[in-house]
C-alpha cells in the first residue's frame, strides 16, 4: 500500500469531486481483496461453462483435495457490488513484467468477464425497446446498461525513453472494463517512478493524475456514444481502443488492433508516412455491443456443439481424470496427518 498508483489514484479521485461536488468516490485495494481458493462462481448462476471443474478432488501424493475449498472470508461480491454501483472507474496499477499487477487480473477473472453480463442485457434491453415478447418478463439490471466511463492510469519503473518496458499495460486495462462496456475517456502511463512516494517528486504527474480525474467526471451524465475521449492518442490510433498496437492479418495490408480486434488498412499517404485506416462501425471489436454479441453468439454455438459430442469421450474424460502424477506439495495443500 502507499505507492505511486495509490496516490495518482486519490489525486485523480479528489479532482473528481473538485470538479463535481455532487459526486461521491471510494476505492478498493485489489491486493487486499480476499478471494477463496478454488471457489466456485460467487453467485447462484455458476460457472460460464457448464459442469467445468478445476479441482483436484481426493488425495494425490499427500496433497488434500481442494475442491470447493473456501477461506472464512470472500470479498467477490461486495468487489462487483462497487463495481456495478459506480458510475465511472479510475483503475490505477503499478506495472509488472510489461503489465499491470496480476491481482487486477485475479479479481477481473473472478467477478467480471462473463459473470458481469452487461452486454447480455444489453441485447435484452434493446429487445424489450423492440417490443420482442418473448423477453419482456425478463429483469434487466439497470446498472448493466447505464452508461459507465473509465480511466487508466500505470505507473512505471522505467524511464520515458523505454516505452518497450510497458507495452502491455493499457491493452491490458482495457480488458478489465470491455465487459462493462465502459466508455475510456482518458488513459496514461506514467514512467520513471520506481521508489514508492517519488511520483511526488514531480508535479507535473500529479496535475496529470488530477487531470485524469476531471476528464473522467466531466463525462458522467452523458450518453455512451456521446462521451468524448480525452487522453492522449497518436496519429493512427484505433478509433474504439485510442491506442496503436495492431498485427498483421496475413493478406495485403489488412491489420487487426492487437488490443479490441478492431480490423483496418495501413495506407502510405502523401508525405510517405504509412498509417492505419480503420474500418468504421465495426462489429467486431470487442469495445462495441456489436462485437460483444458476435463473440457471445459464437461462444454459445460453440457449447452447443460441444455438448453433443461429449458423452462420446466421457469414458475417456473419466480415464484423464484418474491420470495421477507427482504434485508439488505446496504447504498449504498438505494432507491433516
Amino acid at each position: 500500500m502507499h505507492g505511486n498508483s495509490e496516490i495518482l489514484l486519490k489525486a485523480g479521485l479528489l479532482a473528481a469531486v473538485q470538479h463535481d461536488p455532487s459526486l461521491t468516490v471510494s476505492w478498493i485495494h485489489v491486493p487486499s481483496v480476499v478471494i477463496p481458493r478454488n471457489a466456485k462462481h460467487h453467485r447462484a448462476e455458476g460457472d460460464i461453462i457448464p459442469d467445468r471443474s478445476d479441482e483436484y478432488t481426493g488425495n494425490h501424493n499427500g496433497v488434500a483435495s481442494t475442491e470447493n475449498q473456501r477461506t472464512d472470508m470472500d470479498d467477490r461480491e461486495a468487489a462487483f457490488e462497487a463495481v456495478m454501483e459506480a458510475d465511472a472507474l479510475i483503475i490505477a496499477t503499478p506495472i509488472y513484467s510489461h503489465s499491470p499487477a496480476g491481482s487486477l487480473k485475479a479479481l477481473q477473472d473472478a467477478i467480471l468477464g462473463p459473470f458481469a453480463d452487461t452486454s447480455e442485457q444489453h441485447r435484452t434491453h434493446e429487445r424489450q425497446k423492440a417490443g420482442d415478447t418473448k423477453v419482456q418478463g425478463v429483469v434487466v439490471d439497470p446498472r448493466a446498461i447505464k452508461p459507465r466511463f473509465a480511466a487508466f492510469i500505470a505507473v512505471a519503473g522505467s524511464r520515458s525513453r523505454f516505452p518497450e518496458q510497458w507495452t502491455l499495460a493499457l491493452p491490458s486495462l482495457h480488458q478489465f472494463t470491455y465487459a462493462l462496456h465502459c466508455k475510456v475517456v482518458d488513459m496514461f502511463v506514467f514512467p520513471g517512478f520506481a521508489h514508492a512516494g517519488s511520483v511526488l517528486t514531480d508535479s507535473g504527474a500529479m496535475a496529470r493524475a488530477s487531470k485524469i480525474g476531471s476528464n473522467v467526471a466531466s463525462q458522467i451524465g452523458r450518453a455512451f456514444d456521446n462521451a468524448n475521449y480525452l487522453g492522449p492518442e497518436e496519429d493512427g490510433s484505433c478509433p474504439y481502443c485510442h491506442l496503436l498496437k495492431f498485427e498483421f492479418q496475413g493478406s495485403e495490408h489488412r491489420i487487426r488492433c492487437i488490443t479490441c480486434g478492431a480490423c483496418g488498412e495501413l495506407e502510405t499517404r502523401a508525405d510517405g508516412r504509412v498509417r492505419p485506416i480503420w474500418d468504421e462501425d465495426s462489429d467486431v471489436s470487442c469495445l462495441t455491443l456489436r462485437g460483444k454479441w458476435q463473440h457471445m453468439d459464437d461462444i454459445a454455438e460453440r457449447l452447443a456443439t460441444e455438448r453433443e459430442k461429449l458423452p462420446m469421450v466421457a469414458a475417456e474424460m473419466e480415464r484423464w481424470k484418474t491420470v495421477d502424477l507427482p504434485v508439488v506439495v505446496l504447504p498449504s495443500q498438505r494432507a491433516i496427518q
